[in-house]
């Protein structure tokens, strides 16, 4: 995991403005969720390259340039909602560029809020700062969570190299 941070053009209005039209549940990977995790208790809003303003694809410009092709998306993890214990599948970046090793930019929109959380590698990140971002591959299992009163809101650069 590579950690770092970035400027941030934005301002609350802008993400006030992001038009969310993808509600869904999240991953259940392990057998376990079953029993614990519903639509109604781990779905997010999220908002898929070819739909993110511009600001966001921006983005992609300001991390360090490791990678030859990447997509973008946001999410919006409303106050109760979780990302339970998971892998992402970078299902669009391997649907336009190919199979290969790929890894996430997450990127933190606005200074944390209580209790937003995002854990990874068994260690929680809290008290981030707008800009702050972690790297990391595919295959890690993470978490995150919103059990506060505030949105959620962070981006994803999700990068290969070839």
């Amino acid at each position: 995991m590579i950690r770092g941070n970035i400027d941030l053009d934005i301002s609350k209005l802008d993400l006030d403005n992001l038009e969310f039209t993808k509600y869904f549940a999240c991953y259940r990977q392990l057998p376990e969720m079953e029993n614990y995790y519903w639509p109604e208790n781990s779905s997010i809003w999220q908002m898929f390259h070819e739909h993110s303003p511009q600001w966001i694809h921006n983005l992609a410009k300001k991390i360090p340039q490791d990678f030859a092709y990447h997509v973008v998306s946001a999410i919006n993890i409303p106050p109760g909602q979780t990302i339970p214990y998971h892998q992402d599948k970078h299902y669009m970046l391997k649907e336009t560029y190919g199979p290969g090793e790929t890894w996430r930019y997450l990127i933190f929109l606005e200074d944390w809020k209580m209790g937003h959380y995002f854990e990874i590698y068994g260690k929680p990140f809290v008290d981030w700062k707008a800009g702050d971002w972690i790297k990391f591959h595919q295959k890690e299992w993470h978490i995150a969570a919103n059990v506060g009163v505030e949105p959620f809101y962070s981006a994803q650069i999700t990068v290969k190299d070839t």
